[in-house]
């Protein structure tokens, strides 16, 4: 009887370290974006949801639309608030159609991350590859979390003079036990939609910048290990083979190597590219709300914040803000650096090819001088999403804070 192999097969490593299902479920019944493998029960539940929610969201943006060009500018406190409230909800809206307009594209990418994983995964990259997957997996719970925490400290809050979260314009009388009720448990269905649902799309974006990230990594283990001495597992079976063949041989192993490097880059350069067609207007939409809301949020905290309640919750909706911008500086710094890297590894692996055909030795150069241009997730292309442009973002928000704060006192 023949022993069971418990290794796992190419398509189970590529589904362990290339894991968005978890995602793409919270997505789904949340309403945001449809699973690529739902049935037709399933989709009618998420096109039920995305309506229910779409519908309740505009009337939510249109009573703080109402209420902001009813009351102006004559309290700058509250039409700060109002302001920024209104801004968060009309970005997540925006979000919600670009999300459907770009959906098959975004599983397209979800498909095709996996697809790389099991074509181009080695079994000695798999350990290295689930560790930063369950790192990963880990970040974006403890974001998610963050989420439903925001949600809560903004929900249990009262910030209007009826008691509710938000300062609404309604059109019926809410000091009903009723009404009041019925009002609360809408706001409340509104703040978790929007925040859990925009950490959660943003979650599925960062992961795919990640993966991405990951591939350029095993990408560059390749090219730098490309110069090992491939025949040293084979030597005794060349023993009796001449110095040439043996040559010959390495030579061979290294073109196929090369090869399959070479496509591997260009495959990470065309999700890279699609990613960035799908993101780059979005990006630019939420980088300048997010500079907004904090600005907003800033002079909310220096010039209404008197207890601990106010402040809390004025934080609480900073902190989610930064995060979500953080986050993408972070893992979008993280992607232009690896690519980089690939280009310093197929230097190094120029020793490999020395003694190989012209043809092998050329590829690895348009690798090198391709590898050159780092590859980046922009902004609607005014600026790549780094370390650097998070910083910028935030001296941008405080000096408009700056300048509102003195409009104020004078």
């Amino acid at each position: 009887m023949l022993p069971t192999s418990t290794a796992p097969t190419a398509a189970e490593a590529a589904d362990e370290v290339s894991d968005l299902d978890y995602l793409l479920k919270i997505l789904h019944w949340s309403g945001t974006m449809r699973h690529p493998h739902a049935g037709p029960w399933a989709s009618r539940v998420h096109y039920l949801v995305k309506a229910l929610s779409t519908v309740a969201l505009s009337l939510f943006i249109c009573s703080q639309s109402v209420l902001l060009s009813r009351d102006g500018v004559a309290d700058l406190q509250r039409f700060t608030l109002t302001l920024s409230v209104l801004a968060t909800a009309s970005t997540w809206m925006m979000r919600l159609r670009h999300i459907a307009a770009w959906e098959p594209e975004f599983h397209k990418l979800a498909v095709q991350v996996r697809r790389d994983f099991g074509e181009f995964l080695s079994a000695d990259d798999l350990q290295l590859l689930r560790l930063r997957n369950t790192s990963i997996r880990r970040f974006v719970s403890a974001y998610l979390c963050s989420g439903v925490v925001t949600s809560a400290i903004y929900a249990s809050t009262p910030i209007s003079a009826d008691g509710l979260p938000f300062v609404l314009a309604l059109p019926y009388d809410v000091s009903r036990p009723l009404s009041f009720a019925a009002t609360w448990l809408y706001t409340l269905y509104i703040n978790y939609f929007v925040v859990v649902g925009t950490m959660a799309a943003d979650s599925f974006n960062v992961v795919l910048i990640v993966q991405l990230r990951n591939q350029l990594n095993l990408l560059s283990r390749n090219l730098h290990s490309l110069n090992d001495n491939i025949s040293h597992s084979n030597s005794s079976s060349f023993q009796t083979q001449s110095i040439k063949n043996t040559q010959q041989y390495e030579n061979r192993i290294i073109h196929c190597r090369l090869r399959k490097s070479v496509l591997h880059h260009q495959s990470v350069i065309r999700n890279v590219q699609l990613l960035e067609k799908c993101l780059s207007g979005m990006l630019l939409g939420q980088s300048l709300s997010i500079g907004t809301s904090l600005c907003l949020q800033l002079f909310q905290a220096a010039t209404r914040a008197e207890g601990f309640q106010d402040l809390g919750k004025t934080s609480s909706y900073m902190l989610a803000m930064l995060l979500e911008l953080f986050m993408y500086c972070w893992f979008g710094d993280d992607l232009v650096s690896e690519s980089e890297k690939v280009a310093l590894s197929a230097y190094d692996a120029v020793t490999s090819v020395q003694e190989c055909p012209t043809s092998t030795k050329r590829s690895l150069l348009l690798l090198m001088v391709r590898a050159q241009r780092p590859l980046r997730v922009t902004a609607g292309g005014f600026f790549t999403l780094s370390r650097e442009s998070f910083v910028s973002v935030l001296n941008v928000s405080y000096s408009f804070f700056a300048i509102l704060r003195n409009f104020k006192d004078d």
